[in-house]
């Protein structure tokens, strides 16, 4: 005997159903907001704390002096591709620095 159609019962499962694929995809495009390895990740949290120590009157640097900051953290601690750290830490750094000087 075929089993009756129950509607509501559908439509919470499917809606249940949404609720945890969201929080699932939610979760994940935070995560690799700072990058997608741990590589980049931990070059995005170096840049954030190097940019958060800026001196007080300090101007944000221009992405050429970014790059060579970058360019001498990877040298000293970096590792994994060189163009995606210093991507990382350069984002990393216009966030501490933006965050901690917050009028500029």
């Amino acid at each position: 005997m075929a089993r009756q159609f129950k509607p509501v019962r559908f439509f919470v499962l499917m809606g249940a159903a949404a609720f945890i694929v969201c929080g699932v995809t939610a979760f994940y495009t935070h995560r690799a907001a700072h990058g997608r390895t741990a590589a980049e990740r931990a070059a995005y949290i170096i840049g954030e704390k190097v940019g958060g120590q800026a001196p007080a009157g300090a101007e944000l640097p221009t992405a050429a002096g970014l790059n060579m900051m970058a360019q001498n953290y990877f040298k000293r601690q970096g590792s994994g591709e060189q163009q995606s750290w210093d991507l990382a830490f350069e984002n990393g750094y216009t966030g501490g620095f933006r965050k901690t000087h917050h009028r500029q």
